[in-house]
C-alpha cells in the first residue's frame, strides 16, 4: 500500500506529495492553483525500475530507469532512459490497487492518465 512520505523541509508540501510502499513509489508536483502539474510512479523499485512520468507541459512517457555516470569522480545517479517502452494494463491495475491511501482526486487524475495512455 502506497504510505505518504514526510515532506523534506526545504520543499512545501503544497509544492509536492510523496508516497511509497515496497514496489512503488509516486511523486506529485503541484501548480500554483493546488492542481497537477507532474507526477512520476516508479515500479519495481530495486529490480529493473521503470518509471511512469507525466507532466502537463510534455505528457506522457513509460521508460526504464538507468544507472548513470555522466562526469569521472562523480557518484552514480538515476536517469530515465530515453527508450520509450510500453506500459501495460498489469502496472495499471498494480498502481490501482496500492494507491487506496491516496486523495481519491490525486488518484482518479492518474489512473486517468495512466488508462489514456494504453487506448488506441
Amino acid at each position: 500500500m502506497l504510505k505518504k512520505l514526510k515532506t523534506h523541509k526545504l520543499v512545501d508540501e503544497q509544492d509536492r506529495i510523496k508516497y511509497a510502499s515496497g514496489s512503488l513509489s509516486l511523486t506529485i508536483w503541484f501548480d500554483a492553483n493546488a492542481e497537477i502539474f507532474a507526477f512520476e510512479v516508479i515500479f519495481d523499485l530495486l529490480m529493473n525500475e521503470k518509471c511512469f512520468f507525466y507532466s502537463r507541459n510534455s505528457g506522457v512517457r513509460y521508460s526504464e530507469i538507468l544507472d548513470d555516470n555522466l562526469k569521472f569522480g562523480r557518484t552514480k545517479k538515476q536517469v530515465i532512459s530515453n527508450k520509450i517502452i510500453e506500459f501495460d494494463k498489469t502496472k495499471f491495475y498494480e498502481f490501482s490497487n496500492e494507491a487506496n491511501l491516496i486523495h481519491p482526486k490525486y488518484k482518479k487524475f492518474i489512473l486517468s492518465v495512466m488508462e489514456d495512455s494504453f487506448k488506441d
